[in-house]
């Protein structure tokens, strides 16, 4: 238990220490789905995107605003297999599918996303326009380690039984920026991300990213509005800040940890009580033999000495059986954490030194009263 709530605790540290590649702070976030009956083209889902985010950018207290149809921790991600020109495969290298996200201009700038290297989307990033595509660091290391990747090439597979052809179908689409590793689904980089402008690769569910001045939740009602002055009939939902969104991803992880750690606690306890409850017996079943130690000349720290080496003998065996049984589920443990091994020495050494202070402090007492023996009183019991 001592050892499952370290190693829980630990991952949910690095997952707090994770940089998600964006600020939440001051980001409030509007979901919409554009009806096809109202918007049956890609130019109407363009000119409606376009024209939300010029109206929300005039909100007062609004510093910028963009849209994705994927957002960090939202609960949606697609994921579509990329490959780059020219990339050579390794013998056994499979095919990654990276997540696959649109935005818009802007988007990148509300969110205070990273920029390495390159350029954000822009308006020249048009429907018109040679196609282009942002990568995180993640996914420009694996086809460009060491390189440039702006200006490189990189296409979607057309043909399914030679996913790495090219052929007449194939769209090449252009790297012209590339971001820090970019975190979508709840601290996890997965094999990386890359991203297509809105206008050159139409979604009709989407969501606004809008950053403010001020206390995002004050804009909530003005943002709502906002986008259903374009069409009344339009329903905005899931309205919530970044930082609620983030918080929401953790719940599945925070859980599992305050339980462990409340077990760990408690199965804690329960040691040092029965470290104690089973030394203060022994020391009183012994008492004649302790007697007579003192009788014959021991001193007080050898019979403190040889009560406490049994008791740290006792909790050695029960550490031993605890680490075992740790070890044999591994597989089991590792698949609950992140960043961190089953077997990570440094929890593995605190788990230890917690517990042999824990110990120590148990067996001390009997080992104590163990030494205040009267040997004449222990002799004629």
């Amino acid at each position: 238990l001592l050892i499952g709530a370290g190693l829980l605790f630990a991952s949910f540290r690095r997952i707090l220490a994770v940089d998600p590649g964006f600020d939440p702070q001051n980001v409030l976030t509007a979901s919409i789905t554009l009806p096809s009956a109202r918007y049956g083209d890609d130019a109407a889902l363009v000119a409606f995107t376009n024209e939300a985010l010029r109206r929300l950018r005039a909100l007062p207290g609004v510093a910028g605003a963009g849209a994705t149809d994927t957002i960090p921790f939202g609960g949606n991600h697609s994921d579509s297999v990329i490959l780059a020109e020219g990339y050579r495969w390794q013998p056994g290298e499979s095919l990654i599918s990276p997540n696959a996200v649109d935005v818009s201009p802007g988007y990148f700038e509300a969110m205070r996303a990273k920029l390495v290297r390159g350029r954000f989307f822009d308006d020249r990033d048009g429907p018109t326009s040679p196609l282009v595509i942002i990568v995180d660091e993640k996914l420009a290391h694996r086809f460009w380690p060491n390189q440039d990747p702006v200006g490189r090439r990189m296409y979607r597979p057309t043909d399914l039984n030679n996913l790495i052809a090219v052929n007449e179908r194939t769209r090449f689409l252009t790297v012209v920026g590339v971001i820090k590793l970019a975190d979508l689904v709840e601290g996890n980089g997965a094999v990386g991300s890359y991203f297509y402008p809105l206008s050159q690769d139409t979604s009709r569910g989407l969501t606004f990213a809008v950053r403010t001045a001020t206390d995002p939740a004050a804009l909530a009602t003005p943002v709502r509005e906002a986008i259903r002055s374009l069409d009344r009939e339009l329903p905005v939902f899931d309205s919530q800040t970044m930082v609620e969104r983030t918080d929401k991803s953790l719940i599945s992880r925070r859980s599992p940890v305050m339980l462990s750690v409340g077990f760990g606690a408690v199965a804690l306890f329960l040691s040092a009580i029965g470290i104690y409850g089973v030394l203060a017996y022994l020391v009183t079943q012994r008492t004649r033999e302790i007697g007579i130690r003192i009788a014959l000349g021991s001193s007080a720290g050898a019979i403190f000495d040889l009560v406490l080496r049994e008791g740290l003998l006792l909790v050695a065996g029960g550490f031993l059986l605890g680490a075992a049984g740790a070890v044999a589920l591994r597989k089991s443990l590792q698949s609950q954490l992140f960043a961190i091994s089953a077997t990570d020495p440094s929890v593995l050494v605190a788990v230890t030194a917690v517990l042999a202070v824990v110990a120590v402090a148990a067996c001390a007492l009997p080992a104590r009263r163990a030494t205040r023996i009267d040997p004449i009183v222990a002799l004629t019991e």
